[in-house]
């Protein structure tokens, strides 16, 4: 099945949170027992962007990025992929999340990166719910 990773392209039927169970106080089991968190890549140099860093930005951490989505959207539904829909000049920019901007950013260690995912899938979800009470008021 090809899924459409975009976040930009979902309908609010594929969005709107009554359609579409969450709890936010499981998110964090969910996403630790999905298959990419198994293999999280470490960013191995911290410092400014180099031609290195931005081979390892496409070549590691945006495919397991590309890979959490996936899990994320077969898991929840397709809604989820917007979990890295980053503000300003991310891999998804133009999006209400805060808590990722980039693979080349915010993944850094396993621990921190994983839970920068969960911390990101509730922000994308909080925000959909509070559209959702926008839209019903």
């Amino acid at each position: 099945m090809i899924l459409d990773l975009a976040p930009h392209s979902l309908t609010w039927d594929e969005v709107d949170p009554d359609r579409h169970p969450f709890d936010h106080e499981t998110a964090a089991q969910v996403v630790r027992a999905l298959n990419p968190t198994r293999n999280v890549p470490r960013r191995a140099d911290p410092s400014p962007v180099t031609a290195a860093q931005g081979e390892w930005r496409w070549a590691v951490a945006g495919p397991w990025t590309e890979a959490m989505s996936y899990a994320l959207a077969q898991r929840y539904g397709r809604w989820a992929v917007g979990w890295r829909w980053s503000v300003g000049e991310a891999d998804l920019d133009g999006g209400p999340v805060g808590n990722w901007c980039c693979s080349s950013h915010s993944v850094t260690t396993p621990e921190e990166t994983v839970e920068g995912v969960v911390a990101s899938l509730c922000e994308w979800r909080a925000w959909l719910e509070f559209l959702a009470d926008r839209f019903e008021a």
